[in-house]
């Protein structure tokens, strides 16, 4: 896997709604440029370390997006219809807010619906560098769908992460999901702010690590298989629960 260096805020930034007006100076914060990963990252970074700031993102042949977490709002001139899953020339950038120019934007559209194609088109199908494969994540509320565009395979992970705390591994298998496609709904809906997570006991982390120690010195040769849910068992009860 390879990514583009870092870039660094443009020397003299421009109002990042208007792209004429004279904007504020950066807070410093430089984030990696590897398509939408690098606002993932520094929308997270915001969210958990809220600062009167903005992330702006400027791309060939796109005004710039400018994102307010404080707020939950954006501004930008590109229909979420048009979003480009895979965007070129990407620079994002975190910016203190300017007083006078939050006083004279309109008010923004909600955040949500940007989040989520965001969190679905970024990490390359791999899980977000905040979350944890072996964590447990559940739904804190219902998505509002008739915002996102979203695929029959992703509102049946959704209705089991509504139902019950599961590892990302076990939402693909229990839905009979693609694994990076289970990763990217996770992805999408923690920074949604959507989720709960339970990390495992380390008295069980400890013990599945020494059986399957045990196991592979026993049998150098045995390759460990994912077990399967059994008809009839936890995951098939769900399904049939959820009507799935």
């Amino acid at each position: 896997m390879t990514f583009e260096p870092a870039r660094t805020a443009p020397a003299d930034p421009q109002d990042p709604h208007t792209g004429t007006a004279a904007g504020p100076e950066t807070t410093g914060i430089t984030v990696p440029s590897f398509g939408w990963t690098g606002v993932a990252i520094a929308l997270h970074r915001l969210q958990q370390q809220p600062t009167a700031s903005i992330v702006v993102v400027r791309q060939a042949d796109h005004l710039p997006l400018v994102v307010d977490v404080e707020t939950n709002a954006y501004w930008w001139d590109t229909p979420l219809t048009a979003f480009p899953a895979e965007p070129v020339d990407i620079d994002v950038v975190v910016e203190a807010k300017d007083p006078a120019v939050e006083a004279s934007r309109p008010p923004g559209t909600d955040l949500d619906a940007l989040l989520w194609l965001i969190g679905t088109n970024s990490f390359l199908g791999e899980l977000a560098w905040w979350l944890q494969r072996d964590d447990r994540y559940k739904l804190v509320r219902w998505p509002n769908f008739t915002m996102l565009t979203h695929t029959p395979e992703q509102m049946r992970m959704t209705a089991m992460l509504g139902y019950t705390f599961l590892p990302v591994g076990e939402l693909a298998n229990a839905s009979e999901s693609d694994p990076a496609e289970a990763r990217r709904l996770v992805n999408a809906f923690s920074l949604m702010r959507l989720l709960r997570s339970e990390s495992p006991e380390p008295a069980a982390v400890a013990a599945a690590g020494s059986s399957s120690a045990s196991s592979s010195s026993a049998d150098p040769d045995h390759v460990r298989v994912a077990p399967q849910p059994r008809r009839g068992g936890l995951f098939s009860r769900l399904r049939d629960r959820l009507g799935l």
